[in-house]
């Protein structure tokens, strides 16, 4: 999920002859959004804090935004690889940067999340509450297989977040083979190919919804338990996302891409989510979100290229964008450790006080324990090993 591969490099040369930058600094800002959402979702919605039912029940409408930024890195990571991918590159030396920069915070966290797993039970992830501890559903998390096997106990596991790094590492390691695919898509039929991407990942939903059926993943999401690891879990069904954004890096390159108002396209996210009350349940889980989401990512991806105004490349937000997998991958082991010793199993508070406990205790631990991880584990992990 890190944006930063082959950033060495200044410039870049498109396939059309344009110096273009090699390194997109708005895609790194962006997200800082992406991994803010998520913190914001979970920090209101997991520790189930809130007195009133009614309230802990309005928590769940974060939780697409969610969703929607895991299909945000998704599409990210494969515009992002495609677009800095080295001529000189091997497949053997591309996965030993990707292995290092996402295993090092990963394994940290698996490590944390463990200790207090083995001290308290599987339930302690907040989501495992029927699911017995499996020493087997351990080891898939910290070897990043759990996706693969349709169980609470594998997926969720001792820091649940990591299920999206089973994907992302399912798709490093397609990537070397995939690349020399995508390059050769004639130019004339990127944009259908974009198309058919974004079709296939609409597919899975749909069919999951109409063919599946099975116990909800939680009695606060109606979702089935077959639905969600069809549409949401499973990496092969994911990877039409990935696809997606490889694709778009080569439209940006050919430069078809035609520049899109942010009025129009910044909405879009938003309007996919609320357009999710008159479809199934499964649909919030999923790549649903996979078009706007493009959309957006290659606006401001176009942006850069074009050296046209962005925000996002403020020097603030690609600080904030370079924390932000530390981010991801820490910040709910810190609402386990929260929910365990310092607001204690089962404890809820009035609305107010639940509210300023997200935002004046979960939310800023989450940021400085980011902030800890990327700065002693994940930066001297890719400066000594990656290289």
């Amino acid at each position: 999920m890190d944006i930063r591969d082959g950033d060495e490099a200044v410039v870049r040369q498109s396939d059309q002859g344009r110096t273009a930058p090699n390194r997109l600094a708005s895609l790194t800002g962006i997200r800082v959004f992406a991994a803010g959402s998520v913190l914001v979702a979970h920090a209101f919605f997991i520790p189930n804090l809130y007195a009133d039912s009614s309230v802990q029940k309005a928590t769940a409408a974060l939780v697409p935004l969610a969703t929607a930024s895991v299909t945000l890195f998704f599409v990210l990571s494969g515009l992002v690889l495609s677009w800095s991918a080295r001529p000189e590159d091997t497949a053997v030396r591309f996965w030993r940067r990707r292995f290092v920069r996402i295993f090092s915070n990963h394994a940290v966290a698996w490590v944390l999340g463990m200790l207090l797993v083995i001290g308290y039970g599987l339930h302690v992830n907040l989501l495992s509450a029927g699911a017995e501890y499996d020493p087997l559903g351990m080891l898939a998390n910290l070897f990043l297989v759990q996706n693969w096997v349709p169980s609470g106990a594998y997926f969720f596991g001792p820091n649940p977040p990591a299920w999206s790094l089973a994907c992302e590492f399912f798709f490093y390691l397609l990537f070397p083979f995939l690349l020399p695919l995508v390059r050769r898509i004639p130019v004339r039929r990127l944009w259908f190919a974009a198309g058919v991407a974004v079709l296939v990942g609409l597919s899975v939903p749909l069919l999951s919804s109409l063919l599946l059926d099975g116990p909800d993943i939680l009695p606060t999401m109606p979702v089935p338990w077959p639905q969600i690891w069809l549409a949401y879990f499973l990496p092969l069904l994911r990877l039409p996302e990935f696809v997606l954004g490889m694709v778009l890096a080569r439209i940006l390159a050919e430069g078809l891409w035609r520049p899109l108002r942010l009025g129009l396209v910044l909405p879009l996210p938003f309007l996919a989510i609320g357009a999710l009350a008159v479809l199934p349940p499964v649909f919030a889980f999923g790549p649903y979100f996979a078009l706007p989401v493009a959309l957006v990512v290659g606006e401001f991806a176009s942006r850069d290229i074009r050296g046209a105004r962005s925000f996002l490349r403020r020097p603030a937000m690609v600080y904030m964008g370079d924390r932000s997998f530390a981010l991801y991958m820490i910040h709910f082991v810190v609402i386990m450790y929260l929910c365990r010793l310092v607001f204690l199993p089962g404890s809820t508070y009035s609305t107010p006080v639940a509210t300023a406990l997200i935002l004046g205790v979960v939310i800023p631990v989450s940021l400085g324990a980011a902030w800890l991880l990327h700065r002693w584990v994940e930066r001297p992990a890719v400066t000594r090993l990656a290289g």
